[in-house]
Parts: C-alpha cells; structure tokens; sequence
C-alpha cells in the first residue's frame, strides 16, 4: 500500500532533512492519482506521468529525451510535437503542472482536518517544503534559465492557494475568528515562494536546510498573526 501524504506532513524538517528518495517515493503515488482526475487528455497524461517517473528515478536530467519518453508514454515522437511546442516546452509544462497538482494534493488533505493555526502552518510548511524537495535544484534551475521571465509567471500555481488557505481557516472550528487580508496572505506566500525558489537557485545549493524551513514557518504563523492584530 502507498503511503498516505498524512505521513509526509509528519515528516520532521526541525532537525534533519528527511531522505529525499523516500519523500519522492510518498509524493509520486499522490501526484499521479491527482493528474488521472485533473489531466483530461490521455496523451498528455501519458507523456506527463511518464516523465514524473523518469525523474523520480534519476533526480536529474539524465536520460530525459524525447525518444526516452515517447517510449516510456507509449505513443509516438510526431504525437509528442503535435502536443507539445518542443521538449523545453513540455519540461516547463510538466514543472508547473507538478507544482499545480501539489496544491490540489494539499487542498484534498485538508479536507476533515481540524487544526489549530499553529497545527495549520506547520503541516502547510510540512508540505510544501516536501513537494520542493521532491524536484531537483537541476531542473529547477534549467527552466528558470530558460522560462524564469518572472516569478509569478514560473509559478502560476500560487494564485491558487490564498484562496484554499482562506476557505480552511474561515470553515476550521479553530480559526473561524481569524480576520485575513487576500492582499496580504497572497503577498506572504509569494514572499515565501520566492525565498524557496532563490535558494533553489543558488549556486551555493543551499537548498533544503533545515535553517530556511524553520524560517519560512515562523514567517507564515507571523504573517497570519499580523493580520489578526491590524
């Protein structure tokens, strides 16, 4: 049986950061069911499920051809052009379609889960530090050099995720009373993305750390809190 992503969000990012084969090894089974509901287009499904696979396998670049994944897809190169603008294309779709997918994973658990806001922002940061995790500084990187024309425009992705966290802290029991700005949540989750993505991209590959984890989660309770008391 697969792991369930309750398991992921228990991961300990205080400390140490978890194993990364084992948190792709969680996210993989989640995204895939995620992409069945969500990608209609069975070509395109099959093309997207078998490069998420190809990269859970090599954590890199390596291998990765159209060749490779019209075989590993099961259909033919000319039906890849036809749906794809080139392959740099399907990499940037592919990146921010996993990115996408993530937050509906996140929005399907939060369903029937009562939290505090201190439970609420450590299993959001649990989260969404994990799905970073899950895809490789290397691609990261490739695609921002050769697609990264803004952040917003990288990660479209996070338009969609005020407006869940608004929905779960108006309907939890525990949160109900909190007052939150659109303006604002959305401009701290940008904030944190962003820190997030920077680090990605450093040279220095000073991501994941523990140290950046810590951070960002104190910053989202303290971003919450702040509209509270304005």
């Amino acid at each position: 049986m697969a792991p369930s992503l309750a398991q992921i969000s228990e991961f300990d990012f205080e400390s140490e950061i978890p194993d990364i084969d084992t948190q792709i090894q969680m996210w993989l089974p989640e995204i895939e069911k995620a992409a069945r509901s969500f990608v209609a287009n069975d070509r395109y499904q099959a093309f997207f499920l078998a490069a998420l696979r190809m990269a859970a396998s090599s954590k890199s670049l390596k291998g990765f051809s159209v060749p490779n994944l019209a075989k590993k897809a099961g259909y033919s190169r000319s039906t890849f052009f036809r749906l794809f603008e080139g392959f740099s294309g399907f990499l940037i779709q592919g990146y921010q379609l996993t990115c996408l997918l993530s937050v509906k994973v996140y929005e399907d658990q939060l369903r029937n889960r009562p939290m505090t806001l201190e439970e609420f922002c450590k299993f959001t940061a649990d989260i969404f530090y994990s799905a970073n995790c899950t895809v490789p500084n290397e691609i990261c990187t490739m695609l921002w050099k050769e697609h990264g024309k803004s952040h917003t425009e990288f990660h479209p992705h996070l338009s969609l995720i005020g407006p869940i966290v608004t929905e779960y802290l108006q309907k939890n029991p525990a949160t109900a009373a909190l007052t939150l700005d659109r303006e604002q949540l959305e401009g701290a989750i940008k904030m944190l993305d962003m820190d997030i993505l920077q680090a990605r991209l450093d040279a220095q590959e000073t991501f994941p750390s523990c140290k950046q984890y810590q951070r960002l989660h104190k910053m989202f309770l303290g971003a919450l809190l702040a509209m509270q008391r304005a």
